[in-house]
């Protein structure tokens, strides 16, 4: 009845522990417990070098058994997980499979071990020992220790797994704030030299002949595109850091909406309410969002196709819509559409330009 106890107890502590640490050592107490030995140990598979590895012993509190590598052949650990069953070493004195190397290392002199293998899906990831009993091991102490292994095997691969996502969530938050800092770095050192070659531009077009207009007209617009992206890349990192609040005001829907197609060269169709809709909202930063639907759908769409824009109130809700006859976008796209900078073009084969 205790060893039925303490298989109970583990399995409910099991499923609480979510720290690796306290893990291995619940289930290093467990084991010593229900086989009443004088130490176990752990070892897991590392398929880089094809060894198995100590990552928790009793008597080790050092971890000096993490530096030795285990070997799958000529040793009783690999035995175990080569074969994928358990095994049972009466004397290991006698022993030619006995590896003596961790007995070296922390100075505990193993006589018998019962060792079994730790399985997800019937396949071993490790294997779980238990050294020199108080009395000799049998067939109930192997079915114990099957037990205790089992459990130890799903709730070490569920910790580990949850301390990887762990590891790799704080590595992108890393890397987003790295991309954050870049995107204002350069939206910052760019202002100048466009202003620059806007600026000198414009004297150019007006200054030069007739014949060089247009490579002047073509440099201008060259640069006001560019300053474009700027904008953008600007406004996406002071997002990301919060650095700049929304400020919200009232305002008219048409007169956001009448600048989003400034500078579109195709006629752009227009339905809006006759009665003006008010919202309250940032004009700068919708005046935005809605050039950059309209500068998407002209980019996209054929010279003889249509992009319209469309708007209505209802109730306390305005609906805009930005229409076009293009290409559209692919359903297994539509899901990732709203992700900063995502294209469904791959971007070193894209055929258009932006962001």
């Amino acid at each position: 009845v205790r060893r039925l106890r303490a298989l109970l107890d583990i399995n409910v502590a099991l499923g609480a522990i979510g720290d690796v640490r306290r893990l291995l050592d619940a289930i290093l107490r467990t084991t010593t417990d229900v086989l009443r030995c004088e130490a176990a140990s752990i070892l897991l598979f590392e398929p880089r070098e094809n060894v198995l590895r100590f990552v928790a012993a009793t008597g080790d509190p050092e971890g000096a058994l993490k530096a030795i590598r285990v070997p799958l052949r000529d040793s009783l650990a690999g035995t175990i997980y080569r074969e994928n069953r358990p095994l049972l070493a009466v004397d290991l004195d006698l022993d030619d499979r006995h590896f003596a190397e961790p007995s070296a290392a922390t100075g505990l002199v193993p006589h018998t071990l019962l060792g079994v293998p730790m399985r997800i899906d019937g396949q071993p990831i490790g294997v779980l020992e238990a050294i020199n009993p108080r009395e000799a091991f049998d067939a109930v102490d192997a079915e114990m220790l099957l037990i205790v292994s089992s459990q130890a095997a799903v709730a070490l691969q569920r910790a580990r797994q949850a301390e990887a996502l762990e590891r790799t969530q704080r590595r992108l938050a890393d890397l987003d704030r790295v991309k954050s800092d870049f995107m204002a770095v350069a939206s910052h050192e760019l202002r100048t030299p466009l202003a620059v070659l806007c600026g000198f531009g414009e004297i150019l077009r007006e200054e030069v002949p007739p014949e060089l207009v247009e490579h002047a007209q073509e440099l201008v617009t060259a640069a006001r595109g560019m300053e474009s992206i700027v904008e953008t890349l600007e406004e996406m990192s002071q997002l990301d850091a919060g650095r700049t609040p929304i400020v919200s005001e009232p305002l008219s829907l048409h007169d956001v909406i009448e600048t989003a197609w400034l500078g579109i060269e195709r006629p752009v169709t227009v339905a809006l309410p006759e009665q003006p809709v008010h919202v309250v909202g940032e004009r700068r930063r919708l005046s935005l969002a809605f050039r950059h639907l309209v500068e998407n759908a002209d980019r996209f769409t054929p010279p003889d196709g249509e992009v319209r824009i469309e708007a209505e109130a209802d109730g306390t809700e305005a609906h805009i819509r930005v229409k076009d006859t293009g290409c559209g976008i692919e359903p297994q796209d539509l899901e990732r559409i709203f992700e900063a900078f995502t294209q469904a073009e791959a971007p070193l084969r894209r055929t258009t330009e932006g962001l």
